[in-house]
């Protein structure tokens, strides 16, 4: 699964490629990834423009110009790849609403204009729209959105505005965007004024679960995952294995102010990535040349040359080094 650093990625690139452009198509292929009633969404996204991006966690929010918003979560293997309109070739496919005419490449992904974003899959290296793609949305000037997913646990949902009456008795099938992100109980932004020194080490008090669990606990920060929740830890020179209440002042500064500095370098290199992901600039994601312990099972420490070790936490594992973290 993506996590900020990866999603924010996304979000900037989706951001500098769709954002002013108006809907004219959406074709669902595999209905459970974007299950609304297809009416609501008629009315709801196509006519619209595309007012911004916005990211809540892990989860990308693109604001409609009539207060609806489209709701995309990634999860394990999802991908969002946006094809200009240019040097593309077009071809005839049915769609739900109808016969749409679609845009798509015929070279590799990593040759195409546009902007690729999210998981990389071997399988996704071939013409679009292919077997993976599950939805596609047109734009008026000939852009398309693809959403690929090779597991299909990703999804797509259209929320509307807590002020929003328009679509009238349609409305009783969607939930209000608050009413949407209040239920997934999610924790503050780590890179957001309600992420404070005081909130992180209240929430370490009283602990008892391992400090790497509660570092993945969206409902305690929202965004960190497997790959940041190591590399901050190893920054402040932290085990995972540590009990969360067994922190001192000093260590709870530490990885407070790890976790935002490696959250920001990630961002800054465009995430961690390989093969199709790219940044908006079309180059990798370059945030795997930085990583310190995770993915270095068995390479020698960077700070003291000692072994990375890699333990299983949970449903999780974790990678640090046995002298340097404490």
């Amino acid at each position: 699964m993506p996590e900020l650093p990866e999603v924010e990625t996304v979000r900037r690139g989706l951001e500098q490629t769709i954002v002013g452009k108006t809907v004219k198509t959406v074709d669902i292929r595999v209905r459970k990834l974007f299950p609304d009633n297809r009416a609501v969404i008629d009315d709801a996204l196509i006519g619209q423009k595309i007012q911004s991006i916005d990211r809540r966690a892990k989860l990308l929010l693109i604001q409609l110009s009539n207060q609806w918003t489209l709701a995309v979560h990634l999860k394990m293997t999802g991908q969002l790849i946006v094809i200009a309109n240019s040097n593309q070739q077009t071809a005839n496919s049915n769609s739900q609403s109808g016969q749409n005419v679609l845009a798509y490449c015929r070279l590799p992904i990593a040759d195409c204009p546009g902007f690729v974003g999210g998981h990389p899959q071997k399988a996704y290296e071939q013409s679009l729209p292919h077997q993976h793609t599950h939805v596609i949305i047109t734009f008026t000037d000939g852009t398309a959105l693809y959403f690929n997913d090779l597991r299909k646990f990703g999804w797509m949902r259209l929320l509307r505005s807590g002020q929003n009456s328009k679509f009238g008795i349609q409305n009783s099938e969607s939930k209000t965007v608050e009413q949407f992100l209040d239920g997934l109980a999610l924790g503050p932004e780590p890179l957001g004024p309600e992420f404070t020194i005081k909130y992180f080490r209240d929430g370490l008090k009283n602990r008892r679960m391992l400090i790497k669990t509660l570092l993945l606990d969206q409902s305690f920060i929202a965004g960190i995952g497997n790959i940041y929740a190591d590399e901050a830890l190893f920054a402040a020179a932290i085990k995972p294995t540590r009990r969360a209440d067994s922190l001192k002042k000093s260590e709870s500064t530490k990885l407070y102010q790890a976790i935002k500095v490696v959250l920001e370098l990630g961002i800054t290199q465009g995430g961690t990535s390989f093969n199709s992901y790219r940044n908006v600039q079309g180059t990798p994601g370059a945030m795997r040349a930085h990583l310190k312990v995770y993915g270095r099972e068995g390479q020698p420490c960077l700070r003291c040359g000692d072994n990375i070790m890699r333990k299983r936490i949970g449903q999780r594992s974790a990678h640090f080094c046995p002298t340097c973290q404490r």
